[in-house]
């Protein structure tokens, strides 16, 4: 092979290097023909079959590349499609929390695929309060004055009840439910007492900064079993579920908040039983309730001793 051959040759691969560094490897066909050691001097027909093995590693780990980056991608739409989910589901739990009780809205997080809101015998503690002279206050003044007026003193209780771990149940346009539940029965019952001192603290409050007319919220508290759960309403408009306790334990504490006068916050005798010792409680002795066969001990909650609620 004359010196122009192997000149030659020498440039056809720097030609085919600059081609296959630019991607083009259909080029690369043509370094074959310079692998030939019949035709080629012996170095240049090494450095051709080099030169030809190292555009197949490179074309073969480009591939390998492409497939790596093709399945990121994949990934990447997956891992977008779930963050996603995961964001709106975390919307939803935020914004149900606006409307349903904590402790559902904790069980539907801990269960989302299938919660039980079955109904099931708990012990719990619950305190109804209502504001008096709501039906007189509705009709000397404007709905939207009254309306604002429940909405500030309501407003002024949901620290307090969140921070002893009340569930606020049910609304009503001048009351509110609301559910206690601990492992230790003590500790709701004291929860449920010390939230409505709090609450009976907070009415003092906002009367005086209002500077009008005080107004009077009675409170009234109960412990013991309850049915704990959904119910569920069926009608042409289609179904209605709600969350709540009831039983006679519920249906005691709303007849002690009825009997509540000026401010009181009565409890029943098993709530006053847990709680003996850790508020100054006064005995009303028996009392006569509306639907409540026998006549039950009534205590009146006047003071706090404990600390709170861990």
């Amino acid at each position: 092979m004359s010196p122009v051959q192997v000149d030659q040759a020498l440039k056809d691969l720097i030609a085919l290097t600059r081609e296959v560094s630019q991607g083009n490897y259909e080029k690369a066909e043509e370094v074959f023909h310079l692998t030939d050691v019949t035709s080629q001097e012996p170095l240049v027909a090494e450095l051709a079959e080099a030169f030809g093995m190292m555009i197949v590693q490179v074309e073969a780990r480009e591939y390998r590349l492409q497939n790596l980056i093709e399945d990121l991608e994949r990934k990447n739409t997956e891992l977008a499609a779930s963050l996603h989910k995961v964001q709106m589901l975390e919307h939803i739990r935020v914004n149900l929390g606006k409307f349903v009780p904590r402790s559902v809205a904790d069980l539907i997080d801990s269960q989302p695929e299938a919660p039980d809101l079955g109904k099931r015998p708990r012990d719990v503690t619950v305190l109804f309060l209502d504001i008096a002279g709501y039906t007189r206050l509705s009709e000397q003044v404007e709905s939207q004055e009254v309306n604002r007026l429940v909405e500030m003193y309501f407003s002024s209780f949901l620290d307090d009840i969140y921070q002893n771990h009340g569930d606020i149940n049910e609304t009503a346009g001048d009351g509110l439910m609301i559910i206690f539940q601990h492992d230790d029965p003590v500790e709701h019952a004291r929860a449920a007492v010390r939230t409505a001192l709090a609450i009976a603290g907070r009415v003092g409050e906002v009367n005086q900064a209002q500077g009008g007319r005080p107004v009077m919220v009675n409170q009234g508290i109960n412990s013991g079993q309850a049915l704990v759960g959904s119910s569920r309403f069926e009608g042409l408009a289609g179904d209605r579920w709600t969350f709540t306790a009831s039983g006679p334990v519920t249906n005691l504490a709303a007849r002690l908040a009825g009997l509540a006068k000026n401010g009181q916050v009565l409890v029943g005798p098993e709530t006053a039983r847990r709680v003996q010792g850790m508020f100054t409680l006064a005995s009303l002795g028996p009392q006569a309730l509306k639907n409540v066969a026998q006549p039950v001990e009534v205590w009146e909650a006047l003071q706090g001793l404990d600390t709170p609620v861990a």
